[in-house]
């Protein structure tokens, strides 16, 4: 069965409205012969003949009065599907859903969530959280509108689906004592004093790459005492003596889900910190509602 297109029903109803071939074909800037062509392309395609060519102009049979009916339908409904998308694409209305890798989360959404939410209630907003790898599979999907996460290592336009990464913030890292830790007397540490000791590894992807390639970078090869994907975790182990910790992200208050407090010293020397993008699909246009949540998250982490 041939396939039937809706140029080609647009050009039957230009015929059918025109009278005329010739006087269609000027209308739509063809040659009578591609016009011709086209309309003997559909008669073939639906098996049936839709006009009689006659010396003053064309005549609808009766099976081209019940196309052109159902063509005008066809072609109104695309029209609408235009209209309707273009209203859900500029729309304050409607779902947003929004990735953010695990540990930004509870530490830069609040904000963001809060004033979003004020100023456009209508706007259904929903969070999914998870690691980088999670969130990238959940956008190509579709499933998510906007996803926040770092960008380390990562190619973000070497893929079937290209996406598009908009910076938002760079966090530098810092370094997490235990309260009674020798360097504490210190306001700033360096790998250097800090490689011998256990370090507890914050390490969901891509963290655990990101803070030993600190140490690669520096030519040290740190004494990793603890791994876990646990945020706070790597801070109650910290608080508990067990150990340092490097970390990007930072809490208002130094103490762990137990009370136990610990000590935060900067970093010294020249370490990239890691940025927080907003990314997107690459080939599909940006709803307003995603590009307020994108504005309002540099607002908020101004």
């Amino acid at each position: 069965m041939s396939e039937i297109t809706l140029r080609q029903l647009e050009y039957f109803v230009a015929v059918a409205d025109a009278g005329t071939v010739t006087a269609a074909a000027g209308t739509l800037h063809l040659s009578q012969s591609a016009l011709s062509m086209a309309l003997s392309d559909l008669e073939r395609a639906l098996d049936v003949q839709l006009l009689v060519r006659g010396r003053r102009g064309v005549h609808l049979t009766h099976a081209g009065e019940g196309v052109l009916s159902d063509s005008r339908r066809l072609i109104a409904g695309v029209a609408d599907l235009h209209d309707s998308a273009r209203d859900f694409q500029e729309s304050m209305s409607g779902r947003l859903v929004v990735g953010c890798y695990g540990t930004l989360s509870p530490l830069l959404l609040p904000a963001v969530v809060d004033a979003f939410t004020r100023d456009h209630p209508k706007v259904d907003l929903s969070i999914v959280e998870g690691s980088h790898e999670l969130l990238e599979e959940k956008l190509r999907s579709g499933v998510l509108d906007v996803a926040l996460l770092y960008d380390y290592g990562r190619t973000y336009f070497a893929s079937e689906r290209a996406l598009a990464a908009e910076p938002l913030v760079t966090s530098a890292p810092y370094v997490l004592l235990p309260p009674d830790h020798p360097l504490t007397s210190r306001k700033a540490v360096m790998l250097q004093q800090l490689v011998d000791e256990p370090l507890i590894l914050f390490d969901l992807s891509p963290g655990g790459e990101y803070f030993l390639s600190l140490f690669d970078e520096a030519g040290l090869k740190p004494s990793v005492r603890f791994r876990t994907t646990s945020y706070e975790l790597v801070r109650a182990l910290v608080a508990r003596g067990l150990g340092y910790a490097i970390l990007s992200q930072r809490t208002k208050v130094a103490t762990s889900y137990e009370g136990l407090h610990y000590e935060v010293r900067e970093l010294k020397g020249k370490h990239p910190g890691l940025t927080v993008h907003a990314v997107t699909l690459g080939d599909v246009p940006q709803t307003r509602r995603t590009q307020a949540f994108i504005a309002q998250c540099k607002r908020s982490w101004a």
